[in-house]
């Protein structure tokens, strides 16, 4: 941490000098870390640290409004020059290589000595896939307590219709206003309650995969995302009315998720089989399927069913187990959802069959391993009854139709979203055992009782 940015760390960042509990010594790329309502004034105070000049302050009309103007005059008043990129977009903008590119081509043509990202998710991921690609480093002032991406070392970008997530640039700061992040439209508020209450299933399939596979698992990781959650998971009224402690709970809660991410260098303590349902929803609505809807009340919703499959996993579904049998993944019924699959597909496909067989010695051996693992996951489970009733409480259900996705689709979705990213998740394990389809069964409503559902 330089001398500069010292005095900006509000919250406390893993220390890059002492080994963690799990053996590794972890470290990330931000030295300050700001969520105050003096955060854009401290903003500029560190721009000043810094050195800069000038700043590429990067954003669209609905961040502009909200903080990047504000971003633009702190800086000028602190004899730093800005250069605006406006996106002209107030909907619609993806993460995608055109987005990408404006920005590069901005950077080269101005030469910057600050790059800031005034926004939330997409945003986010276009500045930090431009400021990886131009070897740069940038700030980011997050205008919504709605995803987890800010503190991320990784950006989910658009490719064929798919989320892909890439290596990225983690900010080296970032400063939240609690006001305006509390300013934000409510469904933005409970897009981040849904995202951040999606870690529940996250780690279980998390700790699931380290207990069946051997993957590297760290508890002080997984406690960094789970209490936050269970913050939020309890302070979902104090949110949805934007009380200030809680909002600033809400986004802390989200940017540490982020942080966790950075200090494993991938997704894994926040994502699981719940982000790959919103993929998947994500490719159906960019193939004309569906509507879109915004990521973080998809993954709320996918947590409901996620937490179904894994309590039939975990909790008695599997009695014993069996040695896991591989299935055909691109099958004719996939590619009925999937289309024609993209290179990143088939490489993800690829990628876990890899690491199925390069970790099988770590499978339970026998029935008292197999016990000893599920002993192991009682405590992720008994945190699901509260994260149903968050869910609930944030106006994120679990009845078909919900975000555009009806019953046929849910279930869809659950047999073949795990084809989208190489991580093992509950679903592989349910698939593995022969054992998916019953769960489906068990976890999903039909579209039977859809009907009846409409016709009551």
């Amino acid at each position: 941490m330089s001398a500069a940015s010292a005095a900006f760390a509000d919250i406390e960042l893993p220390d890059p000098s002492r080994a963690c509990t799990c053996g590794t010594t972890h470290s990330v790329a931000i030295d300050a870390l700001v969520v105050a309502p003096d955060a854009i004034d401290r903003l500029a105070a560190y721009a000043v640290g810094e050195r800069w000049r000038g700043a590429l302050v990067v954003m669209d009309a609905n961040t502009e409004e909200a903080a990047g103007e504000r971003v633009g005059a702190e800086l000028a008043a602190a004899g730093i020059r800005p250069h605006a990129l406006r996106f002209p977009q107030r909907s619609g903008l993806r993460a995608d290589d055109d987005g990408v590119a404006t920005v590069r081509s901005r950077l080269r043509a101005d030469r910057p000595d600050g790059l800031v990202a005034v926004g939330s998710g997409v945003i986010t991921d276009i500045v930090r896939y431009a400021a990886h690609g131009e070897d740069r480093d940038f700030v980011s002032v997050p205008t919504a307590a709605s995803m987890d991406g800010y503190a991320s070392s990784v950006a989910a970008m658009q490719r064929d219709g798919v989320k892909v997530t890439f290596p990225a640039r983690a900010p080296r700061a970032i400063f939240a206003d609690p006001g305006v992040l509390a300013g934000a439209p409510t469904d933005l508020t409970r897009a981040g309650i849904g995202d951040l209450l999606g870690k529940a299933t996250a780690q279980t399939d998390w700790l699931a995969a380290n207990l069946l596979y051997g993957e590297p698992f760290c508890e002080a990781v997984a406690a960094r995302v789970g209490e936050p959650l269970s913050f939020a998971a309890g302070h979902v009224d104090e949110i949805l009315r934007s009380e200030p402690t809680a909002i600033r709970g809400l986004a802390i809660g989200l940017i540490q998720s982020g942080i966790a991410m950075a200090m494993v260098g991938s997704s894994r303590p926040a994502s699981g089989c719940e982000h790959h349902a919103s993929h998947f929803w994500d490719l159906l609505a960019a193939r004309g399927r569906r509507r879109p809807a915004s990521h973080g009340l998809q993954v709320g919703y996918a947590t409901h069913f996620a937490m179904r499959l894994q309590r039939f996993a975990f909790a008695g579904g599997v009695p014993a187990l069996t040695q896991p049998r591989l299935h055909e993944a691109l099958d004719a019924d996939a590619l009925e959802w999937l289309g024609a699959p993209s290179s990143e597909i088939v490489a993800a496909v690829e990628e876990k069959r890899r690491f199925i067989a390069a970790n099988a010695p770590s499978w339970p051996r026998d029935d008292a391993g197999w016990a000893a693992a599920r002993r192991r996951l009682e405590a992720a489970l008994q945190r699901f009854d509260g994260v149903e009733l968050a869910l609930s409480a944030a106006a994120i259900p679990s009845d078909p139709g919900f975000v555009d996705v009806d019953a046929g689709t849910l279930r869809a979705t659950f047999r073949y979203s795990n084809r989208l990213r190489a991580r093992y998740t509950v679903i592989d394990f349910l698939e593995g055992q022969d054992a998916l389809d019953t769960a489906l069964d068990a976890a999903l409503p039909t579209a039977t009782s859809e009907r009846e559902r409409a016709r009551g």
